[in-house]
């Protein structure tokens, strides 16, 4: 709750006359947002990099200065245009931080809108405009108590008008999301359901590709997929990268009886996992989708690899630096193409979309998935690198907004928590606990089974993408040139226009070229066509 208030001290503080640099105070409340939401790197660094607390704080403190440049360009921006325009920030401040959080590139994503993500009619609003929809209302509040404070204090009128414009836009969001959750809920109802179980073993990362500890790994996940199938799971589900041993990507079928790698043994439920298939010279991480006959229906591997964690730049150059420095950098080969996989079941063929890790927190790796038309959700996730931390729950909250945006449900399997079932209105409503094995040895697997609806995609946002940034973006670049000229600043409207002009040709081209019919066909949409 108190983020629709607490930006307005920062815009009382930047648009103060006295305040020289208000960019200065704009980076120190970045430093702080980012340093309370992001605390756990510092752990993280320490437990998995083997890095000392003097080694892990400069690195934690380089993270959160550079996400820190959103809070400060927004308010060096606020500062500039006010001084220009004077015509108060309620809708000036929500135009500006939504442009600075379209534009500046985050190592973990996140948005102002990840703290309304319980807030069910609230974020509805995503599924026209994405995240930053929810991020404009939220600094529209507070732009709109700034200059109803700013008016007090100079014993001025409220600027009513522009107050009225704001509660009314508010006030239409909240109207729009009652109105999206009585629909998308009803037709969810109508919908068909499907039984989806989700294994989370809770194992430990320093336990993971041990192979002392693989078979044992392995067995409790096929204990709790047949108890799953005994309760009448129609797919299980295992978290990224728990199956414990290599899986061949040439390979049609699932191992032979006698090998003690088989996946599904004691049950024939079909199985969606995690797993390492060899490449040359760098495995991939992907997910497999085996049918009850334990033949491959599909493969992904993952496209966004965690920087320094999956991949690392320049690695082949710096390889026996890395080796020595941090042994558990791995090196991972980059998918290239999102895929849909085919589930038959009873009430026909179900479409499985596939997202490993934290690509479920990226709106645009979402919006190439939703264009294949999947009818589920299905996010595999390890999380046990970050412990008992909020981090699994702010995985959890970002997640929320891929099925608002889709209106599809979201199954999460994560290996220490925290699992999910998330709905089409984005309602949270069955999970698991989140768990450290290294504090708690004695965490007990978890094997949730819940009912998921069949739907098909909305597919507005995945069609549109970020308009909405996007014409605050333009509205702030305007904004900025006509501040400029009244400044005394010469601006060259036709050289402007122009090169607008070119990059947006530009922009069509390349997705043309890269985006279009003859982008790469993934295995498991061939075989879904061929089952149409």
């Amino acid at each position: 709750p108190l983020t629709w208030f607490s930006v307005a001290p920062l815009l009382a503080v930047a648009l103060d006359p006295s305040t020289k640099k208000p960019a200065i105070y704009g980076f120190i409340t970045g430093l702080f947002a980012n340093g309370g939401g992001f605390y756990w790197i510092v752990p993280f660094l320490q437990r998995f990099g083997h890095l000392p607390l003097i080694a892990a704080i400069p690195i934690f403190l380089l993270l959160v200065s550079y996400q820190a440049i959103t809070f400060s360009v927004f308010a060096w921006g606020v500062r500039r245009l006010d001084d220009r325009f004077g015509v108060g920030v309620t809708f000036l401040a929500p135009a500006v931080y939504v442009a600075c959080e379209m534009v500046v590139p985050y190592v973990f994503p996140w948005y102002l809108a990840i703290t309304q993500a319980w807030v069910r009619p609230v974020i509805q609003i995503a599924d026209v405009t994405g995240p930053l929809g929810v991020s404009f209302l939220l600094v529209l509040v507070n732009g709109a108590l700034y200059d109803a404070w700013a008016a007090w204090r100079a014993k001025k009128p409220q600027p009513m008008p522009r107050l009225a414009v704001a509660v009314g836009l508010v006030g239409m969001a909240l109207g729009y999301g009652a109105v999206r959750i009585h629909q998308v809920t009803r037709a969810r109802d109508a919908a068909p359901k499907i039984k989806i179980g989700v294994v989370q073993a809770n194992i430990g990362i320093h336990e993971k590709w041990v192979q002392a500890f693989a078979q044992g790994q392995l067995d409790m996940h096929q204990r709790l997929s047949a108890e799953l199938e005994r309760r009448g799971a129609q797919l299980v589900v295992w978290p990224e990268s728990s199956y414990p041993f290599f899986f061949d990507r040439t390979q049609a079928h699932d191992w032979p009886e006698n090998d003690v790698r088989r996946a599904q043994r004691g049950f024939t439920t079909p199985l969606l996992f995690g797993t390492l298939t060899r490449g040359n010279p760098y495995p991939y991480n992907s997910a497999l989708l085996l049918d009850r006959n334990g033949d491959v229906r599909g493969t992904f591997d993952k496209n966004i690899l965690m920087v320094f964690g999956e991949y690392v730049p320049y690695y082949d150059q710096i390889k026996q630096y890395i080796e020595s420095w941090i042994p558990e950098v791995s090196n991972f080969a980059r998918g290239t193409d999102v895929s849909v996989f085919p589930l038959e079941t009873k009430s026909g063929l179900v479409r499985l979309g596939p997202m490993i890790c934290y690509e479920d927190i990226f709106p645009s790796f979402a919006r190439r998935l939703i264009k294949r038309d999947p009818n589920v959700l299905v996010n595999m996730t390890n999380d046990a690198w970050f412990g008992r931390t909020s981090e699994p729950y702010e995985h959890l909250a970002l997640a929320v907004y891929r099925s608002v945006e889709s209106r599809l449900d979201l199954v999460r399997a994560v290996n220490t928590g925290v699992s999910a079932y998330v709905d089409a209105t984005g309602r949270v409503y069955d999970k698991s606990p989140s768990v450290d094995p290294d504090e708690t040895p004695d965490a007990q697997p978890v094997a949730l089974l819940d009912d998921v609806a069949v739907m098909q995609p909305f597919k507005l946002y995945a069609t549109l993408g970020e308009w909405f940034g996007a014409l605050c973006l333009l509205a702030v670049v305007i904004l900025g040139l006509i501040a400029r000229a009244r400044g005394g600043n010469a601006v060259r409207w036709l050289l402007v226009a122009a090169g607008g002009g070119a990059l947006a040709v530009t922009t069509i081209v390349l997705a043309a070229v890269f985006c279009g019919p003859g982008h790469q066909i993934g295995r498991a949409q061939s075989e879904l066509q061929s089952h149409h």
